[in-house]
């Protein structure tokens, strides 16, 4: 159960990121924690690997191949405007479109710190090529972040095993639960909110989808603004 802080706010908005991150006031945010769409046909892709999607929200919006360099530079040169100087923003990619989200970040003044993977054990069983088993995790800040290298599991060896480069993402089995086409598990999202925010920071997430970062914040103490287009995730996930 998701432990909601009445004094902090959860908003979750049916509006464009783009033109919702316009309403943020410069350096406004202390963290982005965010899942773009891929550009791979995400809303397609149950017909081809014959997916059960009925416990699926409907009208999930895909960005076309053609335009997602332009896409990814105008969401990110909002992402850098919104954030603090002491903040820091987490992208999760896939690899197909990864190089024009790169070449969005390098023509910003944001900095490369970190480039994680995340290894998952649901890959699609492949015939003729390498499975695809891991997302990619591009964290990137402004002039000094913030970030808590002991937010978690201080002073023992585990906290060395739990910042290594390569994280896992564990499948997440809801059965009969309503859920977005794609989506990370809130435990997953938790880890960086708690290591690169403090309680009662504003996270930001540009394509909320099913909100599991607006959830992990709720858990949290933080506060949370996210954006999708989809009208009906909106319904179904606000918190």
């Amino acid at each position: 159960m998701i432990k909601i802080q009445r004094e902090l706010t959860y908003q979750l908005h049916n509006q464009d990121c783009i033109l919702g991150m316009q309403t943020l006031a410069d350096q406004s945010v202390d963290l982005i924690f965010t899942d773009p769409p891929y550009g791979i046909r995400g809303d397609q892709l149950d017909q081809h690997y014959n997916r059960d999607e009925s416990q699926v929200v409907p009208g999930y919006c895909e960005v076309a191949a053609e335009d997602y360099a332009a896409f990814s530079l105008a969401w990110i040169q909002q992402a850098e405007r919104v954030l603090k100087n002491t903040g820091s923003m987490y992208i999760v990619s896939g690899y197909t479109n990864l190089h024009h989200i790169l070449n969005a970040l390098h023509s910003t003044g944001l900095r490369e710190v970190n480039h994680l993977i995340a290894e998952y054990t649901f890959g699609v069983y492949t015939r003729n090529k390498w499975v695809s088993s891991h997302y990619h995790i591009l964290y990137w800040t402004k002039k000094k972040p913030y970030f808590n290298g002991a937010a978690r599991f201080a002073g023992t060896g585990e906290s060395y095993n739990d910042r290594l480069s390569v994280q896992t993402l564990r499948r997440q089995y809801q059965p009969g639960q309503v859920r977005n086409k794609n989506r990370l598990p809130v435990e997953f999202v938790k880890k960086f909110i708690e290591y690169s925010s403090r309680p009662g920071d504003l996270v930001l997430d540009p394509f909320a989808g099913s909100f599991s970062t607006g959830r992990a914040a709720a858990e949290l103490g933080r506060n949370c603004v996210g954006f999708d287009l989809n009208p009906a995730a909106v319904a179904a996930f606000k918190i």
